[in-house]
């Protein structure tokens, strides 16, 4: 009955996960991109929190995560603090370590907005060498052509690419 029924053992807390993103954030030199399921708004809440820690700014790109964080928000479910948020379009006027980027596409969809990053046809956010993409999220079953697909093309731009297999930055919702 459940994704993960074929692990042994327990599976992580989604609590393990906030200190370690910000463990990866404070590693990386240039801009940030995490991309997630956009319907997981504790693990926004917890890439605002690493954000603001590490005093970046945040801008949420992708239609279905600027909805979400917009509900969460007014229904006092995700906290970001006064500032704190820039416009996509903001992107390109601030330094790129001050800057986090959160991200419609973990699942490698072809017109999200971290697929479209990755193939330069985003409208506003352009990849360069020395970005960081953080994969908060494993690969839906049958999603992973995909998802594989994404992460070479952001490593053929020279992005440095973080998933669950190199840091514990994602868990799942679904019970060992």
């Amino acid at each position: 009955d459940s994704t993960n029924a074929d692990r042994p053992g327990f599976s992580p807390s989604e609590r393990e996960v906030g200190p370690h993103l910000e463990e990866v954030f404070a590693r990386a030199e240039g801009r940030i991109v995490v991309t997630s399921f956009a319907s997981n708004i504790h693990r926004v809440q917890q890439v605002v929190d690493a954000a603001a820690a590490l005093d970046r700014k945040v801008a949420l790109v992708g239609r279905s995560m600027r909805k979400n964080v917009n509900i969460g928000r007014s229904l006092g479910h995700i906290e970001v603090p006064e500032g704190m948020l820039i416009q996509p379009q903001e992107v390109e006027d601030w330094p790129d370590e001050k800057v986090v980027v959160i991200s419609t596409g973990s699942q490698g969809e072809p017109l999200s907005a971290l697929r479209r990053m990755a193939h330069n046809d985003h409208r506003l956010i352009k990849l360069h060498e020395g970005d960081t993409v953080v994969f908060s999220a494993t690969p839906i079953p049958g999603n992973e052509r995909a998802v594989n697909e994404t992460i070479d093309r952001l490593y053929h731009i020279g992005c440095n690419v973080i998933t669950p297999r190199d840091a514990p930055i994602h868990a799942s919702g679904h019970g060992y």
